[in-house]
């Protein structure tokens, strides 16, 4: 079973400290959905299928954490605009409260409203 804690080596022997994935998936859910024209998708019955986790935390064995998204943008803006945005304003908050973790942010766009 997959570690649902990244680890912090802060190089001490008192202990360990370790940040959720649901914090991870908390932070750029929020910060996704202060971007205009952008929020995250959500679970749609309406279709064939629907997302399960439209936000995920991936630990990878490099140490790196690995954000992925998908999305929902506003018809008629620019895509490629609002997602540079979005990955500013994730990883900003990223490296506002979690300062020491390597992060990449994947998005994918699976709606237009």
């Amino acid at each position: 079973m997959a570690s649902e804690y990244y680890y912090l080596n802060h190089y001490s022997n008192r202990g360990k400290m370790g940040i959720a994935r649901k914090a991870f998936t908390q932070i750029a859910t929020i910060a996704t959905n202060q971007v205009q024209n952008a929020s995250v998708a959500s679970r749609n019955k309406k279709f064939l299928f629907h997302l399960d986790r439209p936000v995920s935390a991936v630990f990878r064995k490099d140490g790196k954490v690995e954000i992925k998204l998908d999305v929902s943008i506003k018809r008629g803006v620019p895509v490629k605009d609002v997602c540079a945005d979005i990955q500013n304003h994730v990883a900003d908050a990223i490296l506002m409260m979690c300062e020491t973790v390597p992060f990449s942010i994947e998005i994918k766009v699976s709606a237009l409203h």
